[in-house]
């Protein structure tokens, strides 16, 4: 929620990047000393004698920026792109030789760098501040909802690059969805009804876009077609406070800002997938590895279209698809995880693994017979460090093959607010289920068995609860191995695992009720640790009994 002090700020911040000046205080042309912002260079002019600008820019760790524009005399206000070399490295979107018009407009003041198709591809802005005050209002800018700031802020490739390309389809629709526009997509129009907001006008020419809509309608559309390496995109969540999933938008649909029709071809269907909705909430549905993994995005709901089976091996084996900024190529041991969101290809002995970093507010779930698999067996199937309000329903997750494994199926390190619901974790990982230095984790109505070493590892997990979850057919040591750990069992039935393994191996008192325990007595381990002052519980010698019967548990 934008507060009034909130606008204000966001007048001013607008103010100061469009410069509201009366059009006959200013001349036409750029003038000797002015500054202009585009995002994270400040750039001064100057002007020769035959009206070719000198722009020299300072970022907020560098300097050294320059480029030139070259007088258009058909336009007082045009410009082109140049350089006192050749093959000088230009600082902005665009090359030498395409236009650059001083936009004057509405109250607006700003370069638009236009591709030779006529979309604006960079912008800088007028601004009378000095570098330390527009760092201050960039990041202002990026802490607003998206929605805020689409329609009355002049938007710039720096906030652009934060942003994942699918996303940019979606902001795009959404100037258009804000005046009404109507969409002949059905999906779109799903979409956008489901907005309040949202009121279709009966005649789309109707619509009249100001110029910052129109200048960012052009500028998303051709961000759009760069790839992520180029644009520099690394997602981070204090990068998109507004969240991910809150606009309602579908996909691309925008041609020529002339025009706007409907009907644009998604960018790269083979590495994005689609948006849907599916039980009343907006999912990006994916079918492949590499569009599970570009869908990972704080605040995005994924959707593991119904019978498939994403095997994660192929694409974390192939270099060439990492090393982009946010998706990183790591040796055995390298994985440094900062405080930036980040996804790793990790190496193990065997292997690599998906290793998600630093992400928040994440549902990974099944459409039904969905699966997310990995074929070596030292690595985690899906691995979290420091991962926040995750939320993994109606999947099957495990190794390829079975047999003993050396890595569990999911691994959590650091973070909280883990919930598994309806899920299916097999072996042959070595444990279904490693959490190390987390808090409220949760899982709900889901199993965990064929594994190798034991059911669960727990290490400094402050409150983890287990409710209704079956737990079979897991072998060798310690099945519950636990260490200055906070549980909780409620309707759990524990059956058909190794007799000769100690069932809880814990050394904090742990709640227990209404579970159902078919273990040898006197390899119940650490049971007299168990707070069963609640819901009776039942406990059996024989870890094979024949009265277990199935209760619809685990995925549907």
């Amino acid at each position: 929620m934008i507060t009034n002090v909130h606008r204000r700020l966001l007048t001013g911040l607008t103010t100061v990047f469009c410069l509201l000046f009366a059009s006959t205080a200013l001349a036409q042309a750029i003038r000797n000393g002015q500054k202009f912002w585009d995002g994270s260079v400040l750039y001064t002019a100057k002007v020769t004698d035959n009206g070719t600008v000198m722009m020299s820019g300072i970022g907020q760790h560098e300097g050294g920026f320059r480029f030139q524009l070259s007088k258009d005399y058909s336009k007082e206000e045009r410009y082109c792109l140049s350089a006192d070399a050749p093959d000088a490295i230009l600082p902005v979107r665009g090359e030498l030789g395409w236009t650059v018009d001083y936009i004057r407009q509405q109250g607006m003041n700003f370069l638009a760098i236009r591709k030779p198709n006529g979309d604006v591809c960079h912008t800088l802005v007028l601004t009378p501040d000095n570098l330390q005050n527009c760092i201050a209002q960039e990041k202002f800018a990026e802490e607003q909802p998206v929605s805020d700031i689409i329609t009355g802020m002049l938007l710039n490739t720096t906030y652009l690059s934060r942003i994942p390309r699918l996303r940019l389809r979606l902001m795009r629709n959404e100037i258009l969805a804000r005046h009404g526009w109507t969409f002949q997509s059905q999906d779109l129009k799903d979409l956008f009804e489901s907005q309040p907001w949202y009121h279709p006008v009966a005649d789309n020419n109707s619509i009249k876009l100001n110029i910052i809509e129109q200048t960012n309608i052009q500028l998303i559309k051709s961000e759009e077609g760069l790839s992520d390496e180029v644009r520099g995109y690394v997602p981070k969540a204090e990068d998109f406070p507004g969240g991910l999933a809150d606009d309602g938008r579908g996909p691309d649909e925008i041609e020529e800002n002339d025009h706007l029709d409907d009907g644009d071809a998604p960018i790269d269907p083979h590495s994005q997938g689609t948006v849907v909705q599916y039980d009343g909430e907006q999912y990006i549905r994916v079918t492949t590895a590499e569009q599970f993994v570009n869908s990972i995005i704080s605040g995005i709901n994924i959707l593991v279209a119904k019978d498939t089976e994403i095997n994660l091996t192929p694409l974390l084996d192939d270099a060439s698809k990492w090393n982009t900024h946010w998706h990183l190529w790591c040796p055995e041991g390298g994985t440094n995880v900062g405080e930036g969101q980040a996804i790793f290809s990790e190496e193990v002995f065997d292997g690599r693994q998906l290793t998600i970093a630093n992400y928040k507010q994440i549902v990974i779930r099944g459409e039904g017979n969905s699966r997310i698999v990995v074929e070596p067996r030292y690595a985690f199937s899906l691995n979290f460090k420091n991962c926040e309000q995750i939320y993994i329903q109606n999947l099957t997750i495990g190794h390829t093959e079975g047999g003993n494994c050396l890595g569990g199926v999911i691994g959590v390190q650091g973070g909280w607010r883990i919930n598994i619901n309806n899920c299916d974790l097999y072996g042959c990982g070595t444990y279904g289920l490693e959490l190390n230095n987390t808090r409220d984790f949760s899982m709900y109505d889901s199993n965990i068995h064929d594994c190798t070493y034991g059911i669960m590892l727990l290490h400094d997990v402050e409150f983890a609860k287990f409710e209704r979850c079956d737990f079979f057919h897991n072998r060798e040591f310690t099945l519950i191995d636990g260490h200055n750990s906070n549980l909780t069992f409620y309707g759990c039935r524990f059956y058909a695992n190794s007799g000769d393994s100690p069932l809880f191996g814990l050394d904090k008192e742990f709640y227990m009720a209404d579970c159902e325990v078919y273990h040898p007595t006197e390899n119940l381990g650490a049971i007299h640790l168990a707070d069963q002052s609640g819901a009776k519980n039942l406990f059996s010698e024989n870890p094979l009994t024949p009265n277990i019967k199935p209760r619809g548990i685990g995925p549907k």
